[in-house]
């Protein structure tokens, strides 16, 4: 079956806008240009704000409401059912808006490749949507890695043994985990561990620093204080000092 684009709008809704339950005889693609609102799919209700879009199946049941001004395009299609997925999803980089104005080129043209191009990037699309709900998935699991490591960061974390609850090879967990936080998992250990080490020189800066060595996880001192320096920019004797010269 080819995807075939039946029609391309692009509106202005006015402040508070409400359309109730309805549904098309096929797909709809919503992408909101500018402003926010509301839109309930199948007795599920999702908000959505600029740079967000939402899709609903052929016949299904959704209303939507907004609660500002709001600038959206949208467009009918026809698709195999396994490649259209209902719900609400965030264009993170902008690249679903660069193939919608691809297809609206194409509708625009009108010409005797139009329809197989417009077909061609709301495929395009709808892969990016499939991506983004891997994407969405995977953030959770990293959520959860992250929130293990804040709690048992004094801890020796086996991150292949990690790995290998997610289903994950050692490999695909740093790529994942580094796509969703800018950093290694070691690296987050590491900088969870400076951070408890400055809290607790800040709260009180005559502590033992060979104690608060050890409760940070850190396996001895002079890795300690080298891991500090390289991170903080002083020693945590330094860091202590100025504590108590600033109290």
């Amino acid at each position: 079956m080819r995807i075939i684009c039946s029609r391309l709008v692009s509106i202005n809704h006015p402040n508070g806008f409400v359309i109730g339950n309805h549904a098309h005889d096929s797909n709809e693609f919503v992408y909101c240009l500018e402003g926010n609102g509301s839109v309930t799919i199948d007795n599920k209700r999702y908000r959505f704000t600029t740079g967000d879009y939402y899709i609903t199946a052929k016949g299904m049941v959704h209303s939507e409401t907004d609660k500002e001004s709001t600038r959206i395009m949208y467009f009918r299609f026809d698709a195999p059912k396994e490649l259209v997925r209902d719900g609400v999803y965030t264009d993170y980089d902008g690249s679903v808006l660069v193939l919608l104005k691809r297809v609206q080129r194409e509708m625009k043209l009108a010409d005797g490749c139009s329809e197989e191009m417009a077909g061609y990037f709301i495929k395009g699309i709808l892969t990016e949507v499939a991506r983004s709900e891997k994407y969405s998935e995977n953030h959770l699991d990293i959520l959860s890695i992250q929130r293990y490591i804040d709690e048992n960061i004094e801890q020796n974390v086996d991150f292949k043994e990690l790995a290998a609850k997610l289903n994950y090879s050692i490999d695909r967990f740093r790529h994942i985990f580094k796509e969703h936080t800018g950093i290694s998992p070691h690296r987050y250990l590491i900088r969870g561990r400076v951070e408890k080490a400055k809290l607790l020189l800040k709260v009180n800066p005559g502590s033992s620093l060979t104690e608060i060595c050890y409760s940070c996880g850190f396996a001895s001192s002079s890795h300690f204080t080298k891991v500090f320096r390289a991170n903080v920019g002083m020693t945590p004797s330094q860091f202590a000092k100025l504590q108590k010269r600033e109290q």
